[in-house]
């Protein structure tokens, strides 16, 4: 640490040589395993989305059977 309490230089220099070890092939890994990720929301989504439907139509017919007294 420096006197003025913030990281020592190699730690930024150790910083700035990780950024620049980002290849495209970094990047285009991280962006596929990202739109992997959201296609497994998306489909999450959807898949409860579909079950509160279903809940809703189930909830709806056992009112009207208990309006109609069966």
């Amino acid at each position: 640490m420096t006197a003025a309490g913030g990281a020592g230089s190699g730690v930024e220099e150790e910083a700035r040589r990780q950024q620049a070890g980002n290849t495209w092939e970094d990047v285009r890994k991280h962006f596929s395993t990202l739109r992997n990720e959201i296609s497994t929301l998306e489909s999450e989504f959807r898949d409860a989305t579909e079950r509160h439907k279903l809940a809703a139509e189930r909830r709806k017919q056992e009112l009207e059977r208990e309006r109609r007294g069966l």
